[in-house]
């Protein structure tokens, strides 16, 4: 059995407080997309410029631009999940299509004062795709997820009434289709909670979850260059996040005995959160020589507010002790799915860049291609929750979930190269790789991100047109639930997602 040991110091009757660290980690652990050319370098586009991706990595790489254009990016992804749950395999697939880039930049080639030349543009960008399908099933005879439910009304010394109606998402569902019970005395007086879940015998476990929404920004950016040697720039940053989550859990008994009052129990949850914000990035690239570009770049953290909606149901089975029962939120909040609203910031990145153009070996005016690096730093564990409200509970557990993700997470490094060779004509060879380090701090954990991309480019003096292909190879860890006084189980993750970019450009 593969656990890990997680202290999590989250315990509250506040039920709709439901985030977990994976929540910070969905906003800011991903190989981002961008325009076609940008991907098949892998995205080492920090000291490049003259891209529209510049917008989103280093805005100074605006300050390339002496023609105005406009470019559309659509993209399509296939992606296929295997997992390891308990010693058992499994595996599931997803595919779908998006908008990838569609942004349009203004460019002044026109010398100014000690400006070069300048550029504004205005792009929208998917970074992340949430289109996921999750599925893993295993034998468990060590934890259940019920004990989540009674570790929170044991934890809040809930009395009965409590239990019955003031955990409407989670808790109380338990209580009312007797999955948690009470325990009692000699005299009947109750004592405390209990499982009904024959833990010691085995369960089945069953987690499956479709996925869906993305991660987008829409930037405004600005760029300009000082005699073709040093550029500067900044960007404005409109983050927006949709996703939606709809989950089934399930636990059946492993001895189907017929006389251990547990047959099984079966959970739904429906989740969607919608988030807006605000961020900035600034950057700067400096050419020494012809031949070389060093870049550097900040991106501050994004502050996101979120609104999120929620509702669950469960349907326990009981066998001889109370039959088969069913609750569910809707009947305990009148009808309406839960809403919470929180902020979150995402983790500061800071990138160093390096390019290298080199010549045809008998012309060396006329430049072949070049080979390109970004070293991207990021503080994964410095991501933050906020409360919306100023209420002492919701601080506290904000503060308790933030005190867990600096537990847990960790700061690491990203490393992206990508070189582009030209062909004879207007065609060009492009190709990149990236690597996204694990953010975990628990070694046990084997996580990444790899990324290997080609591509081929066609240039005229008016238009362009990229193709593109990205093969991400990702490990990763699922949690289907969380326990704080024992160690956790998860389903170790291996995924293939493949993405095909047709980028095409008009210059005006």
């Amino acid at each position: 059995m593969k656990k890990i040991f997680l202290l999590i110091l989250l315990g509250s009757s506040l039920t709709m407080y439901a985030q977990d660290p994976e929540d910070a980690l969905k906003l800011s652990w991903f190989a981002p997309k961008g325009t076609a050319r940008s991907n098949a370098l892998g995205g080492a586009m920090g000291s490049l410029g003259g891209d529209l991706s510049s917008n989103h990595i280093n805005p100074a790489g605006l300050g390339f631009y002496k023609s105005s254009e406009l470019l559309f990016t659509p993209t399509f992804i296939s992606t296929n999940n295997n997992f390891n749950y308990l010693g058992y395999g499994s595996s599931s697939t997803k595919t779908n299509s998006n908008f990838g880039t569609v942004g349009i930049v203004f460019a002044d080639g026109k010398r100014k004062r000690n400006w070069t030349s300048s550029a504004f543009s205005i792009t929208l960008t998917q970074i992340a795709d949430y289109n996921n399908h999750s599925s893993f099933s295993g034998k468990n005879n060590f934890s259940s997820f019920s004990e989540k439910y009674l570790e929170e009304l044991v934890n809040d010394r809930a009395d009965t009434l409590s239990a019955l109606n003031n955990y409407i998402f989670g808790s109380s569902l338990a209580f009312r289709t007797y999955l948690v019970d009470t325990t009692a005395d000699a005299k009947g007086a109750v004592t405390g909670y209990q499982s009904l879940v024959p833990i010691s015998t085995g369960v089945i476990q069953r987690y499956d979850a479709q996925t869906s929404g993305s991660y987008n920004e829409l930037a405004f950016g600005w760029g300009g260059n000082v005699e073709d040697k040093l550029y500067m720039g900044a960007s404005f940053i409109m983050p927006m996040v949709n996703y939606n989550r709809s989950t089934t859990y399930s636990e059946v008994d492993a001895t189907s005995n017929p006389n251990n009052q547990f047959g099984g129990f079966v959970f739904n949850e429906n989740f969607s959160s919608k988030g807006w914000g605000i961020g900035a990035k600034f950057g700067i690239i400096y050419k020494p020589e012809s031949f070389l570009r060093l870049g550097f770049s900040l991106h501050t953290p994004q502050l996101i507010t979120f609104r999120d909606q929620i509702s669950t149901d469960m349907t326990t089975n009981t066998e001889k002790y109370a039959g088969t029962q069913s609750a569910s939120s809707a009947e305990l909040n009148d009808g309406y799915p839960g809403l919470r609203e929180y902020t979150v910031a995402t983790p500061t990145k800071a990138t160093f860049s390096g390019s290298y153009f080199f010549a045809v070996p008998n012309k060396p005016t006329q430049p072949l291609g070049f080979i390109s690096a970004d070293i991207e730093f990021v503080n994964y564990a410095g991501s933050r929750f906020y409360a919306n409200s100023y209420d002492k509970a919701s601080t506290d557990y904000y503060n308790a979930l933030n005190a867990t993700m600096k537990a847990i997470y960790k700061n690491n490094v990203n490393i992206k190269v990508g070189s582009e060779l030209k062909l004879n004509g207007n065609w060009m060879l492009r190709a990149g790789t990236a690597y996204y380090g694990s953010p975990y701090k628990d070694e046990n954990i084997k996580a990444s991100h790899f990324t290997v991309s080609g591509g081929l480019g066609y240039r005229t003096n008016r238009h362009f047109i990229d193709l593109t292909i990205v093969n991400t190879a990702v490990k990763d860890a699922m949690f289907p639930y969380r326990l704080y006084d024992k160690p956790n189980s998860y389903a170790s993750v291996t995924s293939n997602r493949i993405m095909f970019n047709i980028g095409y450009g008009i210059r005006f």
